[in-house]
């Protein structure tokens, strides 16, 4: 009987777990995988009341993911602090404030642990759900980043205003009020002195290359990608990026900005991001500050535009 009993709350507790783990972001409920084992085995060798220690610890902690995972901070994490330097991790770490505002590794090109998660997020944001709308949607970004002017950002910390056009082929300027901590955030990123009424950023738009990386990563991360395509595109876009700006310091003035002229609704996802996007600018253990802007990067194995000479 007592066999019995730690069996079926062995198995309510272990698919409680795995379906909270599934669901979650994070990897850490992952990381309670030894106490569902513990359970299975003692119960099989006839240890049943013994299998009740490791049932309410299982228990104890899907619990706490349900209550607490998805409240997590953005925080900076890596999976290989020690990695070499490498073109991949270099633009990798050109998204790192995607990765960050989830609390996972900034540097794991594929990350199995956000499947789900990049399933929504793409659909919803993109409308791409297969590789050939990814590609499609690559393509379309590359095409705009390549084929127009540039398009500067004018920040007026006086009028707490931040005016430019999204894209350099966009009809309009948007006009976007700025709160308080907002200017305080845009008059560090810029290096702006306090009595400076108003600062210039020179073309916003090329933070639109850590979009593109996003996409490959997520491509990477559910299969559309072979780990060659998805070399020669982190490549590419890292090559280009980095001829348009000098340091890290411009990618983070023209992240910033183009964050804030893109995504006019706010809400938890781009608070999360918003904070991300802090602690890549000003954290010492950022990659914005630890990986050297003008490192050389490995070409991309093919030329011409950048989607359109993969293989389909």
């Amino acid at each position: 009987m007592l066999t019995a009993v730690a069996a079926i709350a062995g198995a309510l507790t272990i698919g409680a777990w795995i379906l909270v783990s599934w669901g979650s972001r994070r990897r850490q409920p992952w990381l309670m995988a030894p106490l569902a084992a513990a359970v299975v085995l003692l119960v099989a060798v006839g240890l049943a009341g013994w299998a009740f220690a490791p049932v309410v610890l299982l228990a104890a902690g899907t619990f706490a993911e349900l209550v607490v995972g998805s409240r997590e901070p953005p925080a900076l994490r890596t999976a290989a602090p020690e990695a070499p330097l490498s073109t991949e991790r270099w633009a990798a770490a050109v998204a790192a404030p995607f990765r960050t505002a989830l609390a996972e590794p900034w540097d794991e090109v594929e990350c199995p642990q956000l499947r789900r998660g990049y399933r929504r997020a793409l659909e919803r944001e993109w409308g791409v759900v297969d590789r050939a709308s990814l590609l499609a949607t690559v393509e379309r970004l590359w095409t705009e980043l390549h084929g127009g002017g540039d398009a500067d950002v004018h920040v007026d910390f006086a009028a707490a205003t931040l005016r430019g056009r999204p894209r350099p082929d966009s009809a309009r300027e948007r006009v976007v009020h700025l709160t308080p901590e907002q200017v305080g955030r845009l008059r560090a990123v810029t290096g702006a002195e306090q009595g400076a009424d108003a600062v210039v950023v020179a073309a916003h738009q090329w933070w639109r290359a850590a979009q593109i990386v996003r996409l490959v990563l997520g491509g990477a991360t559910l299969e559309w990608l072979s780990r060659v395509e998805t070399q020669s595109l982190l490549r590419r876009t890292a090559g280009d990026l980095q001829r348009r700006y000098a340091s890290w310091q411009q990618l983070a003035e023209a992240f910033h900005c183009g964050y804030l002229l893109t995504y006019a609704q706010r809400g938890p996802g781009w608070e999360r991001t918003w904070t991300a996007l802090e602690l890549l600018a000003f954290d010492p253990a950022s990659p914005w500050q630890r990986l050297p802007w003008d490192m050389p990067l490995e070409r991309a194995s093919y030329e011409g535009g950048l989607p359109s000479a993969l293989p389909n």
